[in-house]
């Protein structure tokens, strides 16, 4: 009976830890970059912040970047951490990284904290508007 009672239990917590909202986060969202300020970072780089905001609502901050880009001549090889507030896909940083060139703007998720632990996938940029599509 004892052993019966530790394993409901163990199973129990299991399915809450689970469950919780830390372990959940949106697939797919997309949000809107408004530049907050860039400066050059070298020869051939540049560093950029932008204010990231709900594309429903311009008026409400859901996050905010920073992503630093070097010319290789043919395109940029960037890299970028973007924090959500948890408004919009969740909460914690996701990381990117790729190579942006004409007709190709994707990069790619190479991880992430808190609620986008373990995450992975794509940025696509299109203009002021980023859409992420993650898997864990």
């Amino acid at each position: 009976m004892r052993k019966f009672i530790l394993g409901a239990a163990i199973a129990a917590l299991a399915t809450a830890v689970l469950a919780s909202p830390a372990a959940a986060f949106d697939r797919h969202f997309t949000v809107l970059a408004n530049q907050k300020s860039s400066h050059r970072a070298g020869s051939n780089a540049f560093v950029a912040k932008h204010k990231l905001l709900d594309p429903n609502n311009r008026g409400s901050k859901v996050g905010r970047d920073r992503v630093k880009c070097r010319d290789k001549g043919r395109g940029l090889k960037c890299h970028a951490l973007f924090h959500l507030n948890g408004r919009i896909g969740g909460k914690g940083h996701i990381r990117v990284k790729g190579d942006l060139q004409r007709g190709d703007h994707h990069l790619v998720v190479i991880g992430g904290t808190r609620q986008f632990n373990g995450v992975a996938g794509k940025l696509t940029v299109h203009g002021i508007r980023l859409h992420f599509d993650l898997v864990r």
